[in-house]
């Protein structure tokens, strides 16, 4: 008895290949690529196989600011990013934190990790506009579309299927907190990035989670000590004004605050199709012959 290996012609095997690429999905399964229309914000097209996006979210857990290594706050990012059961297999976040990297230096003298060039966020040209630098950005729940590109990211983490001066919740509305008690809003709030809008803050403003950034632009204050400072700033993940996003007050290192976390890029991929898979396992079929 003989066996011989049956292949299947190379012109099946090439219709298999062309009509397998209908379906897509997104890099760990979070990205609703079905949401707003189906539309890349970044693009203003329909999502396409290789397309690309990152996800962002601020840490459940908290962190003080104590550190010079940069490296860990990363590390911090990506274990908060790997508790979400999709994402445990997830790795390279950064944490949107500035970092003093030399202790023996005095504030604003010495060298600064800056989370735009670690996240690789740097090319921010054509601006917040769709076909600018970068990639969309989206909340974990996977549809809200928090940046268009790198410069979006940068303007507030603004909704940009919203604008960058819609009001959220009035002066006077009530919403409850994180505990379930109500509480009243003093201010307005015009950003909610992450969708803990009116989740309670401080006295009674609704300012969401206080999230440690080291500020951005002049008021830079970043995480770690120096030879004369040891408080860095942060930011409110439900701002009632855009610099507050980022840079809001300056606390003690020692303290323990939130972070942003914002993915490597990910990828819009296709799905196999059962016809692919076929002819991919035909070309492995064992087909027996008696002499």
């Amino acid at each position: 008895m003989k066996t011989r290996i049956a292949i299947l012609p190379l012109a099946a095997l090439a219709l298999s290949v062309t009509s397998a690429h209908g379906a897509l999905s997104s890099q760990y399964g979070i990205l609703d690529l079905n949401a707003n229309g189906g539309i890349n914000p970044n693009t203003g097209s329909a999502w396409q196989a290789g397309d690309q996006y990152r996800l962002a979210f601020y840490t459940a857990d908290r962190i003080d600011a104590t550190s010079n290594d940069p490296a860990v706050y990363d590390a911090f990012a990506t274990a908060q990013a790997q508790q979400n059961a999709a994402l445990s297999s997830s790795t390279g976040w950064t944490a949107m934190v500035h970092v003093n990297t030399d202790i023996t230096q005095n504030q604003g003298v010495g060298p600064i990790s800056s989370p735009v060039d670690r996240s690789g966020t740097g090319d921010q040209t054509g601006g917040a506009i769709i076909g600018g630098a970068g990639l969309p950005v989206f909340a974990l729940d996977g549809s809200t579309a928090i940046a268009r590109n790198n410069a979006d990211i940068y303007n507030n983490w603004s909704n940009p299927f919203d604008g960058d001066a819609v009001i959220r919740l009035a002066a006077g509305s009530t919403n409850n907190d994180s505990d379930g008690n109500p509480v009243t809003a003093s201010q307005n709030v015009h950003y909610s990035p992450f969708l803990n809008q009116f989740g309670g803050g401080d006295s009674a403003n609704i300012h969401g989670a206080s999230v440690w950034t080291g500020g951005f632009g002049s008021s830079v204050n970043p995480l770690g000590d120096t030879a004369d400072e040891v408080r860095a700033s942060w930011g409110s993940s439900n701002a009632n004004n855009a610099g507050r996003v980022w840079n809001r007050f300056q606390s003690d290192n020692t303290s323990s605050l939130s972070v942003y976390a914002i993915s490597a890029p990910l990828t819009v991929i296709p799905e196999p199709s059962t016809g692919l898979l076929g002819a991919i396992g035909g070309l492995f079929l064992l087909r027996r012959r008696r002499k």
